[in-house]
């Protein structure tokens, strides 16, 4: 039996992990994933132990997530017949290392999380893609603002408060706006304008 052929160097097979945001429409990270003009594109949801064992929800919530997770794969399969969700049963950590071997991946994507389990489990899982050469592509989306971002603009302290959130803004192109005592700041420190808010 002939072996399956390898994909070219200039190839780009893309594994979109989908996460908490089962959607096709205004989605950051979607968008990077297609922008990327993949050959193939692996739409997966990776069932994680943690949630699916730690997680104490009722029968109505995990039938919302199975509504969801067929929705979103109808969806797909209406802009390719071809295509649906593909669901995996095991833990992200050792699950898409596997994915990423078996289906030759060049580019992982997906949207960043902002939980303290999540940012360890996604941590494990960049290390282990970039090791096997696979460029990653994190795109917050889930959040009104980067929470990272946020408290980076906030000088290293979590914003407590809506009122310091407003402190901290972004620009529509996604740099941070900060206060300081010479007005409002980009990220980049170039002066937008010294009147306050």
């Amino acid at each position: 039996m002939p072996k399956a052929a390898s994909p070219s160097p200039t190839s780009v097979r893309v594994l979109y992990w989908f996460r908490t945001d089962l959607r096709l429409h205004d989605s950051p990270a979607l968008t990077a994933a297609l922008s990327l003009n993949p050959s193939l594109f692996y739409p997966c949801w990776l069932w994680d132990p943690h949630y699916v064992y730690r997680a104490r929800v009722g029968p109505n919530r995990w039938q919302y997530l199975l509504d969801c997770q067929t929705d979103l794969s109808r969806s797909l399969t209406k802009l390719n017949p071809k295509q649906k969700l593909l669901v995996v049963r095991e833990a992200p950590q050792t699950g898409i290392p596997k994915l990423l071997k078996e289906w030759k991946i060049t580019h992982l994507v997906f949207e960043k999380d902002t939980d303290a389990y999540a940012k360890a489990r996604d941590e494990t899982v960049i290390k282990a893609a970039r090791e096997m050469g696979v460029e990653v592509v994190v795109k917050s989306g889930r959040t009104l603002w980067d929470s990272d971002e946020l408290v980076k603009a906030n000088g290293g302290k979590p914003t407590m408060s809506i009122t310091q959130v407003q402190h901290v803004r972004y620009t529509p192109d996604g740099r941070y706006l900060c206060r300081n005592k010479r007005g409002l700041v980009f990220s980049d420190h170039v002066s937008l304008y010294s009147s306050r808010l």
